[in-house]
């Protein structure tokens, strides 16, 4: 994979101020600051008219509710469902001899209990 680099000093400068703009809106607490940083964040990058972000800019502003929505509950994951998942995935392969699809499922739902 080839990284392009930034035409100018002036687009690698302002790369890594948006970064450290994003990480100290990362580490904000407040939920309502955090908002406010956001949209201040995506102004930022829009004001400094570098082509190279536009592509993420138009993801931010696509995804902006869900943006949001991870930074509100960042204490709820995933990770029991994958657990499961993976559970299931592990049973299956090493199932595979299993021709009576009850039997099959009463062994998922013993294993993942």
């Amino acid at each position: 994979m080839k990284y392009q680099s930034f035409s100018t000093k002036k687009d690698g400068v302002s790369s890594t101020l948006f970064k450290e703009l994003f990480i100290k809106l990362l580490d904000e607490k407040s939920y309502s600051k955090q908002r406010v940083l956001l949209r201040e964040w995506l102004l930022e990058v829009e004001s400094y008219g570098i082509k190279k972000f536009n592509a993420a800019i138009t993801a931010f502003r696509n995804n902006y509710k869900h943006i949001l929505n991870s930074l509100k509950y960042r204490h709820i994951s995933n990770g029991p469902t994958e657990r499961f998942n993976n559970k299931i995935k592990v049973l299956k392969r090493i199932s595979y001899y299993v021709r009576n699809f009850t039997y099959f499922r009463n062994r998922i739902l013993m294993a993942t209990a």
